[in-house]
C-alpha cells in the first residue's frame, strides 16, 4: 500500500522552517558569488556576473516564502494540541486539523511523524510513525464515527501486516465497541478512545520536545475533566496518564498492559 509521492514544496513545508531559510541563503550565495568563482576565464566569470548573479535574490525569496509558511504550519500545529481543553473542542475540529492534532502529538512523544497535507488517508492509514526501528500505521477517525467496531479494527490489521509494521493504532474521538476490543486484545493493536485521547493531548501539552525531554509539569489526577477521571488510569509515579500497551517479549509476551504515557521518561506500568 504505497504512499502518496510528496512534492519537494510539501517535504520543506512540513519540515523545521530553518531548513528552507538555510537552502534560501545556499541558494543566494550559489548564484550570486559561486558561479563566477567557478568560471575559468575573466570573460567568463564577467558574463555569468552579468546574467546569473541578478537572478540571485528569485531562490532566496522563494526559499524564504517556504521558511514563513513552514513556520506558520508548525505554530497552528502546536496550537492545535495545547488550546485543546475537551472531548467537544476534539470533536469540533475539522478532519484535516484533527490528522495535524494527532500527528504533532505523537510527534511530542518522540516519534518521526509522516503524513500527508491535504489529501485524505492512503487506503486507511493517515499517519505513519517511526522511532528506532519500529514502524507504527495510525488512523484517525473524527467524532462522525462515534462508535467504531471491529471491522474497521480488522482492516487495520490486515493493512499493518501488509505493510511489516510492528503496530497499528486506531484513534477516534468516540468509542470503540466491545467486539472491537476483544478483536485488538493480544495484538500490537492499540485503541486510543476519546477519554484516553484527551488524556494523552493533556501529557503533552505546553511541550514541543519529545516526552523523554518534555519540560511541563505532570498534570494531577484531581486537575484532569470529569469524564478524564472516570476513564483515563493516572500513573501513581508522576501522575501522567496511562495508556494501553502489549508486551512484546518477556514471560509476558502478547499481554496488554497499562504504561505511562510519558515512557521513557516514566517505566512505571500497571496489569
Amino acid at each position: 500500500m504505497p504512499r502518496h509521492r510528496e512534492s519537494n514544496f510539501e517535504l520543506l513545508l512540513k519540515a523545521p522552517w530553518w531548513i528552507s531559510a538555510a537552502l534560501g541563503v545556499i541558494s543566494f550565495a550559489t548564484l550570486r558569488w559561486g558561479f563566477p568563482v567557478w568560471a575559468g576565464d575573466a570573460n567568463a566569470r564577467q558574463m555569468i556576473a552579468k546574467g546569473v548573479s541578478p537572478l540571485a535574490p528569485l531562490p532566496l525569496l522563494f526559499f524564504a516564502l517556504i521558511a514563513v509558511g513552514s513556520f506558520l504550519f508548525a505554530k497552528k500545529r502546536s496550537r492545535l494540541v495545547d488550546e485543546q481543553s475537551s472531548l467537544e473542542k476534539l470533536r469540533e475540529t475539522g478532519w484535516k486539523d484533527f490528522e495535524y492534532q494527532i500527528a504533532e502529538m505523537f510527534r511530542r512523544e518522540g516519534y518521526a511523524v509522516d503524513y500527508s497535507l491535504g489529501r485524505g488517508a492512503d487506503g486507511g492509514v493517515d499517519i505513519v510513525l517511526r522511532q528506532a526501528d519500529r514502524k507504527v500505521l495510525v488512523q484517525c477517525k473524527q467524532w462522525k464515527v462515534f462508535s467504531i467496531g471491529a471491522p474497521v479494527i480488522r482492516e487495520m490489521f490486515g493493512l499493518m501486516t501488509a505493510e511489516q509494521a510492528d503496530e497499528a493504532i486506531i484513534v477516534t474521538t468516540g468509542k470503540f465497541t466491545r467486539d472491537a476490543q476483544e478483536f485488538a486484545a493480544g495484538k500490537p493493536i492499540r485503541l486510543i478512545a476519546g477519554p484516553q485521547l484527551l488524556a494523552l493531548m493533556q501529557s503533552v501539552k505546553g511541550s514541543t520536545l519529545a516526552s523523554g525531554a518534555a519540560t511541563d509539569s505532570p498534570v494531577p489526577s484531581g486537575a484532569l475533566p470529569k469524564e478524564l477521571a472516570r476513564d483515563a488510569i493516572t500513573c501513581p509515579l508522576c501522575g501522567k496518564p496511562m495508556v494501553q500497551r502489549l508486551a512484546k517479549r518477556g514471560s509476558n509476551a502478547g499481554n496488554q498492559f497499562w504504561g505511562c504515557s510519558t515512557f521513557p521518561a516514566c517505566k512505571e506500568t500497571r496489569s
